[in-house]
């Protein structure tokens, strides 16, 4: 009988549902998901990429890690990204918590939650596809 390897098995989910690569420092999974931003200030504009830092760690017994996600977002994008993380088929956990830290022309949106990682990835993807 083959026994499965739940490190590996964690990462390609995660890889797969957040369409990023994975990596694994001390146990804890790192992903970065390039996003391409364009800032409107007055008559000019300016493109820039940067990376979504997403983090799970902390495997429990049950399977559930504390996950982070920093995101930023242009002020356009903060009310669809927001409503579809929240209305997502899987319910937040009662422990879930955010930050909104609001700079000229983008928002940065810190995101926490004990909870079973998949289910976090997928909300994450859900409401990042919804503002790409």
């Amino acid at each position: 009988m083959i026994l499965a390897d739940p490190i590996k098995e964690m990462m390609a989910i995660l890889k797969d549902t957040l369409d990023a690569e994975v990596e694994m420092i001390d146990m804890i999974f790192l992903i970065k998901k390039m996003r391409e931003l364009t800032v409107n200030s007055g008559d000019s504009s300016f493109s820039f990429k940067v990376d979504c830092e997403i983090s799970f760690e902390g495997i429990h017994q049950q399977g559930k890690t504390r996950n982070k996600a920093e995101i930023l977002l242009l002020p356009e994008e903060l009310a669809v990204f927001s409503s579809t993380f929240i209305s997502h088929r899987l319910p937040l956990p009662s422990n879930y918590s955010q930050r909104l830290v609001m700079e000229p022309n983008v928002y940065c949106l810190y995101m926490e939650s004990s909870e079973f990682p998949e289910e976090f990835a997928q909300r994450l993807a859900a409401a990042l596809n919804a503002i790409n």
